[in-house]
């Protein structure tokens, strides 16, 4: 028979497995926001698989269907640059829940574009609202909510993951259905039932300290500005070049089939998810490695298709789409592991939204594309894209004595 001090002391261990498990269970595990950054990925790129459908069934010209893709931009880059600081000083949650209001009214708004094509411009800058707020307050929680550089890479796949699957829904649903109505109504349902769940989800305190975080040192700033920033804008200019201007290049223009088209989206993005664990293996941020590793891919994709132009070959454009999403998955795995790492602890925030601020640039590079193409040959668009890839080559290569010397970054989970 147990002594009194021995229920005690029975008693005190029960209690404090409980503890354990209430504080397990009351900490935020990093996917809840992860799901976030797939949802507003989801919604950023459910349209670009139908430009050429609704170039075909909804009478938009080439250049009004990338200028209603490129009318994301308009909502993500204020967001992007606000977003970030604003995040870091009052907390992550409550800008993933704006994040994904946005994201549902950018659905909404796209299904009123049955009636009026206003209501696809809108619908895109909503989208964009949604997704420049998730890639500065929502990857900013996944990576307080990882341990060591972990949360970079389940951002950027997060992320990237959301850019693929999103495109394949809607593609899908519009080849059997013809409906594009549709895709965007079952976007708002999950993006609105993961809005109330989030409701429901406590913001850890580790996320708060950051309010009185240090700031980044000036030596990271420099390192900042001359070695990330001038790979950024190919990060998404590969995959928006990928998945929307290949297409374009390899029939006339607005004829390429839902299709291909949607396969375009989702071998780029999908490509970018893959490529992305391989690339932080061996990724280092004391070396310019891995991003001259994506500039070259950047290259090789541009040559690809300059051919796919002159053959017209949608064989070849499937080797171009791999390409390119292999330079978006390098490139952006190691743009946001170089800035996650140098980033003062208040203010990752504010540098993600910067960083991202720049990717977007090349997302405008569609809408250039079908600008450029009434007035001269596309051959000289993709050749000029070529010739500004290799400044970014030589400016990051330049560049890299402002790198810190490190040992190898491994990022486990």
């Amino acid at each position: 028979m147990k002594s009194p001090s021995g229920y005690a002391n029975c008693t005190a261990n029960w209690r404090n497995k409980i503890s354990v498990s209430k504080t397990k269970l009351g900490t935020t595990s990093w996917w809840l926001p992860g799901i976030c950054l797939i949802l507003t990925g989801w919604c950023a790129n459910q349209y670009v698989s139908l430009i050429s459908w609704y170039q075909q069934h909804r009478e938009l010209s080439e250049f009004e269907a990338m200028l209603v893709m490129g009318s994301y931009l308009l909502g993500m880059i204020p967001t992007l640059l606000l977003g970030g600081p604003l995040a870091d000083k009052f907390g992550r949650k409550p800008f993933t829940l704006l994040a994904l209001t946005a994201s549902t009214l950018g659905s909404l708004s796209m299904m009123f574009g049955a009636v009026h094509d206003s209501g696809l411009y809108a619908g895109r800058v909503f989208t964009g609202m949604g997704m420049g707020l998730a890639m500065v307050a929502v990857t900013s929680w996944v990576k307080v909510l990882s341990v060591g550089p972990a949360g970079a890479t389940r951002a950027a796949l997060c992320t990237s993951a959301g850019f693929a699957i999103g495109p394949m829904i809607s593609g899908t649903i519009v080849g059997a259905s013809a409906s594009p109505e549709l895709a965007y109504g079952i976007h708002a349902v999950a993006a609105l039932s993961w809005l109330f769940l989030i409701t429901t989800v406590k913001e850890e305190k580790a996320v708060q300290a950051n309010n009185s975080g240090t700031a980044t040192t000036p030596e990271n700033l420099k390192r900042f500005k001359l070695v990330v920033l001038p790979a950024a804008p190919w990060v998404f200019g590969l995959a928006a070049s990928g998945f929307a201007i290949v297409p374009a290049l390899s029939s006339a223009a607005g004829q390429s089939s839902l299709f291909f088209t949607t396969a375009a989206v989702v071998i780029t993005m999908g490509m970018g998810l893959l490529v992305q664990p391989l690339a932080k293996r061996y990724n280092d941020t004391s070396k310019v490695n891995v991003l001259m590793a994506g500039l070259i891919l950047s290259v090789l994709a541009f040559a690809l298709m300059i051919l796919v132009y002159l053959s017209g070959s949608e064989a070849l454009g499937y080797v171009a789409f791999i390409v390119s999403g292999s330079a978006n998955g390098v490139l952006l795995v190691a743009g946001l592991s170089q800035v996650l790492d140098l980033a003062g602890s208040g203010e990752i925030g504010k540098l993600t939204g910067r960083f991202y601020a720049v990717c977007f640039i090349g997302f405008s590079f569609p809408t250039l594309f079908a600008m450029w193409r009434p007035f001269a040959d596309p051959l000289w668009f993709i050749v000029l894209l070529i010739g500004l890839c290799l400044v970014s080559m030589v400016c990051v290569y330049a560049a890299r004595k402002h790198l810190p010397a490190r040992t190898l970054d491994l990022v486990q989970g």
